[in-house]
């Protein structure tokens, strides 16, 4: 009988180790999912930045092209030669002892400045342009942390969706519907690496429960741990700048 009571002890055992380890496996191909969602979004915006660095260096030439028309035409004016202001030979010329503002070639008139989006290019920030931080300064922290400075400098040195989460959240200190999130960073006037919809938040929280965790029903929060990882990747990301 003992001997009965035994097996059924090791056997409850195993199961215990077998529901644990169904559960890791689970929770291991979510985060796979996840990481998969997050090199795609990734590929998306590389294609489009390559676009856009395409679109720049054509506009770059055509500016180029102009500038040296220009430097050219000032030359022409500076030696006192009589200029055209315009490759149409129709124009009357234009003598040199006449204002040089009307010396200054114009754009043909199907010529038009073609609109290059610059949104996809972060402005990057310089000593020079803040102030000098004082010796005794008080150390950086989600109690006297600037929204500007984190819009704009701390947020943009994360490198993933998970930290860009961590940081806001530890900012915004209080517990938040994951699609109610999206609206955050929108206020915050910042794009996350990854799209923040309540899908890929409550991925994210179920991926990392150590430091994202649910509080008042649906609401995401940060864990004790999770709050000092925020404070110590703020302060590792403000010191890297």
């Amino acid at each position: 009988m003992r001997d009965l009571e035994n097996l059924r002890s090791r056997l409850a055992r195993e199961e215990t180790t077998l529901s644990a380890a169904h559960e890791q496996i689970e929770m291991g191909r979510r985060k796979i999912e996840a990481l998969r969602q997050q090199i795609e979004d990734v590929k998306r915006q590389i294609e489009g930045a390559e676009r856009q660095i395409e679109k720049l260096q054509d506009h770059s030439g055509t500016v180029e092209k102009r500038m040296a028309l220009l430097r050219e035409y000032i030359e022409m004016v500076e030696a006192g030669e009589e200029v055209i202001p315009s490759a149409d030979a129709t124009q009357p010329e234009v003598r040199a002892e006449e204002p040089q503002s009307a010396a200054l070639p114009t754009l043909d008139a199907g010529e038009e400045e073609e609109e290059i989006d610059l949104e996809f290019v972060r402005p990057l920030s310089t000593h020079e342009e803040t102030d000098p931080v004082p010796v005794d300064a008080e150390p950086i922290s989600f109690e006297n942390l600037d929204e500007e400075l984190l819009t704009h400098e701390i947020l943009p040195r994360t490198q993933t969706f998970g930290e860009e989460l961590l940081l806001v959240l530890a900012n915004h200190r209080r517990a938040v519907a994951p699609k109610d999130i999206g609206r955050i960073f929108r206020r915050l006037t910042y794009a996350p690496k990854l799209s923040p919809t309540a899908k890929n938040v409550r991925s994210e929280v179920e991926t990392d429960q150590h430091i994202f965790e649910y509080a008042g029903g649906d609401k995401v929060a940060l864990t004790r741990e999770g709050r000092q990882e925020a404070q110590q990747l703020l302060r590792q990301l403000y010191g890297a700048g």
